[in-house]
C-alpha cells in the first residue's frame, strides 16, 4: 500500500517555485530536479530516519541505504532515485508500521514544519533539506517513537 506520493505534491511545489522564481514556459530538467525535491522533502527526510534507525524493509536495498547513512545522499534524494517518488508499506520493516501509520499520518507534519519551515521565509515547498534539519527532526521522532512504544 502506498503511504506517500512526491508526484500528490508535485502541482503545489511547481506552482510555488514559479512564484518565487517568475517563471513561466518549459522547466528544465535541473528545475525539475529541483521541484522534484521541494515536492518530497517531508517525505524524503522521514524515510532518512527510517534508514537511520535500520527500520527499512527488504525490498531496499542494503547498499544504497548505506549512502544515506553514511551521509552520501539526502533521505530525499534517496526517495527520488531510488523509490520513484513514492513510500510504500514495504519499504518498512513491518514490526514499525504501526508507529509510521499513526505518526506519519500524524504529529510528524507538525513535527517538520517546526523543524525545518518558517512560513514567512520558507514556505512549504521551498525547502530542500540538508543534515542539520534532518538531526532537528531526527529528535523529534526518536521522542515520538519512544512515546509510541510506552502505550
Amino acid at each position: 500500500m502506498t503511504l506517500e506520493r512526491a508526484d500528490w505534491h508535485w502541482d503545489s511545489a511547481e506552482k510555488q517555485y514559479r512564484e518565487k522564481n517568475n517563471c513561466s514556459g518549459a522547466l528544465t530538467d535541473e528545475q525539475q530536479w529541483e521541484i522534484w525535491l521541494k515536492a518530497a522533502n517531508h517525505i524524503g527526510l522521514f524515510l532518512w530516519w527510517i534508514i537511520d534507525r535500520g527500520f527499512e524493509g527488504e525490498n531496499l536495498d542494503a547498499g544504497e541505504c548505506d549512502m544515506v547513512r553514511n551521509g552520501q545522499m539526502t533521505g530525499t534524494e534517496f526517495f527520488m532515485r531510488y523509490c520513484d517518488g513514492k513510500l510504500w508499506d514495504d519499504d518498512i520493516r513491518e514490526d514499525v508500521l504501526p508507529f509510521v501509520n499513526e505518526y506519519f499520518n500524524g504529529a510528524y507534519l507538525n513535527d517538520y514544519c517546526s523543524c525545518c519551515i518558517d512560513e514567512t521565509e520558507k514556505p512549504l515547498y521551498e525547502v530542500i533539506s540538508d543534515k542539520a534539519d534532518y538531526e532537528k527532526l531526527r529528535e523529534k521522532i526518536d521522542t515520538a517513537y519512544r512515546t509510541f512504544l510506552l502505550k
